[in-house]
């Protein structure tokens, strides 16, 4: 994962921000898998802060559809240097066209009141099959090599969750393991770029769930352009990334063309670390035209 996320640095762009460059890997055809953008993003503006600071947070939007394999710049502005909270801002360019603008806050470790919900009672990760008809649906969508080599995932059967498990309407909460599999620094600035990494594989189609047709097996009952639009990630406590986390997510609306995915990070032994949360556009594939035809993903232009 350290030399997937790998960025040098570019001295200064024209206007004095800090540059940084990288190249990202595909999550479809021919389109760079935002999550890696993401990640990069936010190592970038990990660079200009001080290393006693962790990162609390990023928001991202997704501005336009990048190319794999083909470098993309990272120019950063430091917005706010306080005494416990710094504040960045990063936009990725690639020829010229911005893919990303992120907002990322950092701040300093102190202590104080500390609360958190239960993890759901699901099945730990040594007992879910790591091979099977869940773990190929959920590759089915993500084309790339590199992110297979990088990441494992172990999706957890419905019926093998606790009973009382939330049901939203559109589906129950939708679980999995997941962790890096290529090795990770003990650095605490690669895990939390890595579980950014890993936060934007699946919840685009978690939305889908919404849009079940039950009395037709669970398959979906129509086609759906699904696309992310913007991506957020709270990060509560530090973890490690190349250990089993619990990734469980659900779509608690859609409409008007947009759907709404959230979900949670927690460590084996119940930690929340990280809740994250992405808008997704959400139109029928058979109902578009060529003047109403989305541009694809992490594509849109900034409306």
């Amino acid at each position: 994962m350290d030399d997937l996320l790998q960025l040098t640095h570019a001295g200064k762009a024209l206007d004095g921000a800090p540059e940084f460059r990288g190249t990202c890997c595909a999550g479809g055809p021919d389109r760079a898998y935002g999550g890696h953008v993401v990640a990069q993003a936010l190592l970038a503006a990990q660079r200009t802060v001080d290393p006693a600071r962790f990162v609390n947070s990023l928001h991202a939007y997704f501005l336009s559809m990048g190319r794999p394999g083909t470098e993309v710049q990272y120019q950063v502005r430091i917005l706010r240097d306080g005494g416990t909270y710094a504040l960045r801002q990063v936009t990725a360019f690639q020829g010229g066209n911005a893919l990303l603008s992120l907002t990322a806050s950092f701040k300093k470790v102190e202590s104080g009141p500390d609360h958190q919900i239960a993890m759901p009672h699901v099945p730990m990760p040594e007992s879910v099959p790591a091979q099977g008809e869940l773990v190929d649906r959920f590759w089915s969508g993500i084309t790339s090599s590199v992110i297979r080599q990088s990441v494992e995932v172990r999706p957890i059967s419905s019926n093998s969750a606790d009973e009382n498990a939330a049901d939203h309407g559109g589906g129950r909460d939708r679980c999995m393991w997941i962790r890096i599999t290529g090795g990770v620094s003990s650095d605490h600035w690669m895990h939390s770029a890595a579980l950014a990494f890993c936060s934007d594989l699946a919840l685009a189609r978690t939305v889908a769930l919404g849009h079940l047709d039950r009395q037709v097996g669970g398959k979906p009952h129509q086609k759906l352009f699904l696309t992310s639009l913007d991506h957020a990630v709270w990060f509560h406590r530090p973890c490690r990334t190349d250990d089993w986390l619990l990734f469980v997510q659900r779509s608690p609306t859609s409409g008007g063309g947009r759907g709404l995915a959230n979900g949670e990070f927690w460590t084996r032994t119940g930690v929340l670390v990280a809740t994250v949360a992405q808008e997704v556009l959400v139109r029928e594939k058979q109902a578009l035209t060529a003047d109403a035809r989305p541009i694809p993903a992490a594509t849109m232009q900034a409306r």
